[in-house]
């Protein structure tokens, strides 16, 4: 596989980046530290593991002398790669914390979740689909992504923070700084990106990565496809036209409005080749997945995973009167009008 590109051109004066580790596939976060005159901003809060919490340590602390102080964290989203220590920050330093009302939910649901729960939570759905011999829905591979995700945090102390809540539009000001909070959903409900505006740097979470696309996905209690919004969502990167776009993965993007296209030229794409799956014969969510998206078919969680993803294009293409569908929840299957 090829190895992710981590390396950032020079970053503008103020900006820190610093990358904590986190299981396969990704295997990396980056964190944020924005200079605000009297302190710092932070753009996520990174990834549970005791290295990544020695590595915030070393990191911080140098920067936290003559008075000055972390103010301020903005969150991108819910999950826990980004939102790992933010409560720990609040209570050490009394930042701020802002996050969209919407993943706010989502944090104070996942806190609640025993493993158990969590992996029944996020192994329903389509992946009750896969078990042609009865086997438990909730039981994943040991090896599977969240399963090493689960293991990597397990017996970490990480307090819920107590946030402002953002819909976005609102200006944040920290120290010499304005922040524009900048609704983005598609990849959670309410992600958000950062507009530094003096900069015109836009720190963007999994909103904007330099060569995956963010998993947009739907599960079967979902109303409506998340992809439209994604769609509209990154419209929006290109009209702001940043001079530079800060992901949580891989590589600065010197180019956030012309990679903004690329992705939704990408999902284009992905639709004509569902399109073509359907056409062929392949109705059900499932066939279409692994027609789609044949390497994840041998990985259980990859798969559900993948088929979250197919579905919201299918859905996407209903709403737009290129398929029908045919039943409800897991069990629905497509065809072309």
């Amino acid at each position: 596989m090829t190895q992710p590109e981590l390396d950032a051109p020079d970053l503008p004066a103020g900006i820190r980046r610093f990358t904590m580790p986190m299981p396969p596939p990704l295997a990396h976060v980056h964190v944020w530290l924005i200079e605000t005159g009297g302190g710092w901003a932070m753009f996520d809060t990174g990834f549970p593991t005791p290295e990544g919490e020695a590595l915030l340590e070393r990191e911080i602390s140098p920067l936290l002398t003559d008075g000055r102080r972390l103010e301020a964290a903005f969150i991108s989203h819910y999950h826990p790669d980004h939102t790992a220590f933010a409560g720990r920050l609040q209570r050490a330093f009394g930042c701020d914390v802002y996050v969209h009302r919407a993943d706010w939910q989502r944090m104070q649901m996942m806190s609640r979740m025993d493993p158990q729960m969590a992996r029944s939570r996020f192994s329903s759905g389509w992946a009750a689909q896969l078990d042609s011999d009865g086997a438990d829905a909730a039981e994943e591979q040991p090896d599977s992504m969240f399963a090493r995700m689960r293991a990597a945090r397990e017996g970490m102390d990480l307090p819920l923070p107590e946030p402002e809540l953002v819909e976005g539009g609102e200006i944040i000001k920290v120290g010499g700084r304005e922040f524009e909070m900048i609704w983005t959903p598609g990849h959670t409900d309410g992600h958000l990106c950062v507009l530094d505006r003096g900069e015109q740097l836009l720190f963007t979470g999994d909103h904007l990565l330099a060569r995956i696309t963010p998993h947009i996905g739907m599960w079967p209690e979902d109303a409506r496809s998340p992809l439209p919004q994604f769609e509209q969502s990154l419209g929006l990167v290109a009209e702001l036209n940043p001079s530079l776009a800060l992901p949580a993965h891989e590589r600065v993007i010197e180019h956030p409005a012309e990679r903004a296209g690329e992705i939704l030229e990408h999902h284009q794409e992905r639709r004509q080749r569902i399109l073509e799956a359907v056409a062929g014969g392949d109705g059900s969510i499932r066939e279409v997945a692994i027609a789609v998206f044949p390497k994840r078919a041998g990985d259980r969680m990859q798969l559900a995973m993948a088929m979250s993803e197919t579905v919201a294009h299918l859905e996407a293409l209903v709403e737009e009167g290129d398929l029908r569908r045919d039943g409800d929840a897991a069990d629905r299957s497509y065809a072309p009008r």
